[in-house]
């Protein structure tokens, strides 16, 4: 049976990104695979890169995130299957990093939205479409075709706590079926009715603890902390009761534990810290409104390439919930009408058909609202084109904002969401998309090369050699002998090792130091020529958290092959039962002609191996 696409994509991604072992966690958005990386030494980004179906790759906040596009979830769904993960995002049982708060929040935010993300856009679209019904008088507003729709848009909005339940869940890995309880405890009718009367500020259970009554329907944060509440409670419950207990008595404690801790704490922190959120956003706009347009303007498609768009989600959802209507998101809007106005721009310099086809698909996908293909297929290539679209989003933001444009209903930030803006706002909104697109179209062909700008990397015609030295004092040994499978197959790159025994570590190659490893365990330094040379000390020696290393460089520091670029505690490395040899990788092979071969079985340190012929 032969393969599909999505396998041999999805098994070559695997392979580049190191093994299946390498892989401690994966998941998915609307658009991008991500993933949690043991040792992001091992990725071969411009393999990754090379696969058609692939529109970008990089590494941002831990995560290594490949931006396939739309048909994401079919890639997914293969990649599951390849790692042996399920759909609660499990990992592989390896023990994980600690995260830093910005990347836990992204990740967790993410994730969340993610999922969901389908059913927010399609209902907001059907929101878009009742407001250009009503504005154009096609039909009444009291009608039972509007009830009806309005039913199909309303339903996730009014009811989105139990999508945010469900989905955090996942993230979170607790049952998702007493995450959404809870949320469906705190949208009860009581708690709402009471919150709508404004009659009681609280309850109070068992007479003397007060639960505070808000109206959780539409909120995010609040949700998002109840079920993190939750997955602790249950797996602490779990853990004090015996087994014979477990299936009754541990959903009943997990909910009344954690339910009583969302009502008389976490909600509450949760519904002020979204509306503190949205009441920076309020304060901006309070400043200036065309500050504020050009601030989130300019900041969203540099958002987008990061991934930190997502933030601004629970922001706008927090605005409709609050006040009813948004002013975010006719800037996203505008910034996606900018992307695609930039791409698009660059169809003249492209000479390949191949690029203008690439350039037309990612700049009419960006008017559709999915803007990952235009920014990471055409414009991270063509950076003043990128610039372009930054500088038209954040003027046609400014315009808009100037004006007061706002959106009533969260809706894909797409030219099919025109409708929705029908009304007071609706010529500046249509002024803006103009701004926008014409104006970051005018500038990325102003600002664009007509060849250095296309060419993605020039292909050197001269051949010329490179010094390939030992860069410590041990035994030698061939790549394909290390105990270490990914530089064994030779698959990250060709090169050698050393077993080394002394301390000093120089460069192998002269070049200027382009990467050097949180971890401290791996260097990366580019020639002249511009070879890619990968040193790893050691094997499995990321999980000492750089201890037996001192890096004596930094990125951008130029080296030659007498130019000692680290320190490495043979004796800690160890201690710890692992493999103390340093390889030695070319991992762009495609520009080497040859590699030398030792003519020794040990070498001191700076001591010539032999000349590198590259193309």
């Amino acid at each position: 049976m032969s393969e599909s696409k999505q396998e041999k994509v999805v098994k070559s991604i695997i392979a580049y990104l190191g093994g299946k072992e390498n892989i401690n966690n994966a998941w998915h958005c609307m658009t991008r695979l991500r993933f949690e990386i043991k040792d992001d030494s091992l990725i071969k980004e411009k393999d990754i890169k090379s696969i058609p179906e692939v529109m970008g790759a990089q590494n941002q906040n831990n995560q290594y995130q490949i931006i396939i596009g739309t048909e994401v979830e079919s890639y997914f769904e293969v990649i599951a299957s390849e790692l042996g993960i399920n759909d609660e995002f499990s990992s592989n049982g390896d023990k994980k990093e600690k995260k830093n708060l910005i990347t836990l929040f992204m990740d967790i935010v993410s994730g969340v939205f993610g999922p969901i993300v389908p059913a927010i856009a399609g209902a907001g679209m059907i929101k878009g479409l009742i407001a250009g019904f009503e504005a154009l008088n096609l039909v009444s507003s009291e009608s039972q075709t509007i009830q009806v729709l309005d039913m199909l848009a309303s339903g996730v909005f009014t009811f989105l706590p139990f999508f945010i339940a469900a989905s955090a869940a996942k993230i979170f890995k607790t049952n998702q079926y007493l995450a959404i309880a809870i949320a469906a405890a705190m949208q009860y009718p009581t708690m709402t009715n009471a919150a709508a009367a404004g009659d009681i500020s609280a309850f109070h259970i068992f007479g003397f603890i007060p639960i505070p009554v808000f109206n959780y329907a539409g909120n995010v944060i609040p949700i998002i902390f109840s079920v993190f509440i939750l997955s602790y409670v249950q797996r602490w419950v779990d853990k004090v009761l015996p087994k014979v207990f477990r299936t009754v008595f541990t959903p009943t404690f997990s909910l009344f534990i954690a339910g009583l801790i969302a009502f008389i704490v976490i909600g509450p922190i949760g519904i002020h810290l979204g509306r503190g959120l949205a009441d920076v956003i309020a304060w901006l706009f309070d400043v200036s409104p065309i500050l504020a347009g050009i601030v989130v303007g300019a900041i969203r498609p540099v958002a987008i390439l990061t991934g930190l768009h997502h933030a601004m989600t629970p922001i706008a959802l927090q605005n409709f919930a609050e006040q009813g209507y948004d002013m975010l998101m006719p800037m996203m809007f505008m910034a996606n009408m900018a992307i695609a106005g930039a791409t698009l721009a660059m169809y003249r310099k492209a000479k390949s058909s191949n690029e203008k086809s690439v350039i037309v698909s990612s700049s009419f996908s960006a008017f559709l609202g999915i803007t990952e293909p235009a920014l990471f297929g055409v414009l991270t290539k063509y950076k003043r084109g990128l610039l372009a679209a930054t500088i038209g989003s954040a003027l046609a933001s400014a315009f808009i904002s100037a004006f007061g444009v706002r959106i009533y209903g969260y809706i894909l930030s797409s030219i099919f969401s025109l409708p929705a803006y029908i009304g007071e706002y609706f010529i500046f909104a249509i002024l803006g998309i103009l701004i926008a697109v014409v104006l970051a179209y005018l500038v990325a062909a102003l600002f664009a090369k007509s060849n250095e700008e296309l060419d993605e990397v020039k292909i050197k015609s001269e051949s010329r050699d490179e010094e390939l030295t030992a860069l410590a004092t041990g035994e030698y040994i061939a790549i394909d002998q290390v105990a270490d499978d990914a530089f064994a197959s030779r698959s990250l790159g060709d090169g050698y090792a050393i077993k080394p025994n002394e301390d000093k570590i120089f460069s192998p190659v002269s070049g200027e130091i382009k990467t050097v490893f949180p971890t401290k365990h791996a260097i990366g330094i580019e020639t002249k020529s511009g070879l890619e040379v990968l040193i790893h000390m050691g094997i499995d020696t990321v999980s000492l958290d750089g201890k037996p290393f001192n890096i004596l460089v930094k990125p951008g520091d130029t080296v030659t092959v007498n130019t000692q670029i680290a320190t490495m505690d043979i004796e800690e490395i160890e201690n710890h039962q692992k493999d103390t040899s340093i390889m030695v990788v070319i991992t762009n092979m495609e520009k080497v002609k040859s590699l030398p071969s030792a003519t020794k079985q040990s070498y001191s340190a700076g001591e010539k191996i032999g000349e590198i012929l590259t193309n």
